[in-house]
């Protein structure tokens, strides 16, 4: 049986920074409602909110700046491709979709159809009351379709889950996550120019790969606190003659600049992070550092790159992964390979810590790199789930989590099932030495089971012993 290690006090990842309130208060002027009313089929509930509480017209004015560059599908051209589309589609649902004296971009016909297109079907109530759009895709929703259903005067269900429906499909329309509402010391949002990638030599790397030593990547995901998704890399490059190696207490560090990029599937950037770390230096001279970018779901390409200051020596390798949803609502989970877990002080931010892309609130992980072991080796498994669904007789979650190690589809291992009565939750199961295992394929598997839901997700990683 496998040793299953303290429960962690889980948060999801912050990656915003809390606002502070400017000094000055100046109220919204028609001219803002008049904007926040344009932009009403494409703003989430988080951004009006964000709006509306600004105190400064300054703020306004940059506020709507960086809600249209988080949309914009190619920063580097002058045209934001997404705006012109956005006009293009209001002219179309105004008059089309007009109710009285409501136009179209201000009900919810117009708001579906722009955010969803032209339906597959529509049908007509009989009585003549409303109608019901059908939308077939087998990869868009469960079941291959969705069904909306509008009143006479193009309102749909007043529902909270329709309301957090409509918001999902408004987040799926922002491209660059990262581009956000930050705010700076002096209590003002901080400029778009200062939001957008600035050319580094992270950034000529990434645009002129190369390959001056052996480098790899590999990406896993993880919640973030607003609900998004984000991509934390890992790079393992192979130390070079010439590198400065430093050695602090028998620790060895690599100073690097570490880039990561995401490419859509159509090649157009999505998201950038750059940073410069103190290497982890390994024993067998390899040496591993992390980037972490928020993204949506969906199909990329991700870059990740070093460069080594000392020598200006750089490598970008990158990989192709699908970014999954995990705020869908319901029970998801993901599962992350380790080599050991760091407590932390509270409040420590180690910007420059080699792994601070996997830093959660108290502890620090430290990923495994590779899916190919020696018997020497040896794994820990940390796993969590989210939006496990509550009993509302007693306004608690009831999932249980269970962690096995497979070989051809037979379990040699497993640790103990572990109840959880939240709504997130999750743990770390290990070390597991691989001492005893013989060589083959194998899969560590950790799955979940929401009792309210009655829904279980299965989350695996497959790996080599040689």
């Amino acid at each position: 049986m496998m040793p299953s290690r303290r429960t962690l006090v889980l948060t999801f990842l912050a990656l915003g920074v809390l606002p502070a309130s400017p000094a000055r208060a100046d109220k919204m002027t028609k001219e803002d409602k008049a904007w926040l009313d344009s932009v009403h089929p494409i703003v989430t509930t988080d951004e009006a909110k964000k709006f509306k509480d600004l105190k400064d017209k300054a703020d306004r004015e940059e506020f709507k700046k960086i809600f249209w560059a988080r949309r914009d599908p190619d920063l580097e051209t002058p045209e934001n491709e997404y705006q012109t589309e956005y006009a293009k589609l209001v002219a179309i649902v105004d008059p089309r979709f007009k109710k009285g004296g409501e136009i179209g971009s201000r009900n919810d016909c117009g708001k579906i159809f722009i955010l969803m297109g032209e339906p597959t079907t529509i049908q007509h109530d009989q009585e003549g009351s409303g109608e019901s759009w059908k939308y077939k895709d087998e990869k868009r929703f469960v079941g291959g379709e969705a069904i909306v259903s509008f009143n006479d005067a193009c309102h749909g269900p007043v529902s909270a889950d329709f309301d957090r429906q409509l918001d999902r499909l408004a987040e799926g329309k922002i491209v660059h996550p990262n581009i956000d509402y930050r705010f700076g010391a002096d209590g003002h949002l901080v400029k778009l120019v200062d939001l957008l990638p600035k050319p580094t030599p992270g950034q000529a790397l990434l645009k002129a790969p190369r390959q001056d030593y052996p480098l790899e990547t590999q990406v896993t995901f993880m919640k973030t606190e607003g609900g998004g998704t984000a991509v934390v890399g890992t790079v393992r490059g192979k130390v070079q003659e010439g590198m400065e190696v430093q050695d602090a207490g028998g620790k060895k560090t690599l100073k690097v600049t570490v880039v990561g990029q995401a490419l859509s599937a159509e090649g157009k950037p999505a998201a950038f992070a750059e940073q410069e770390e103190a290497a982890d230096v390994r024993p067998d001279g390899s040496f591993l550092a992390t980037f972490r970018m928020l993204l949506n779901p969906g199909t990329y390409t991700v870059k990740g790159g070093a460069l080594e200051v000392k020598t200006g020596k750089g490598s970008v390798a990158e990989v192709k992964t699908e970014v999954p949803d995990l705020n869908t609502g319901g029970l998801t989970a993901t599962l992350i390979p380790l080599r050991d877990v760091e407590d932390l002080p509270s409040a420590v931010v180690d910007n420059n810590h080699a792994y601070q892309g996997f830093a959660l609130a108290k502890v620090r992980l430290i990923p495994l790199f590779g899916t190919t072991f020696t018997k020497d080796d040896s794994v820990m498994m940390f796993f969590q789930f989210y939006d496990a669904q509550v009993d509302p007789a007693t306004s608690k979650a009831t999932a249980i989590a269970s962690v096995s190690i497979q070989k051809a589809g037979k379990t040699l291992a497993k640790a103990p099932d572990q109840p959880f009565d939240t709504v997130v939750g999750g743990n770390v199961v290990g070390p597991i030495p691989f001492k005893d295992f013989t060589p083959g394929s194998y899969a560590a598997q950790v799955k979940i089971v929401d009792s309210v839901a009655k829904k279980e997700v299965v989350k695996q990683f497959t790996f080599e012993i040689k």
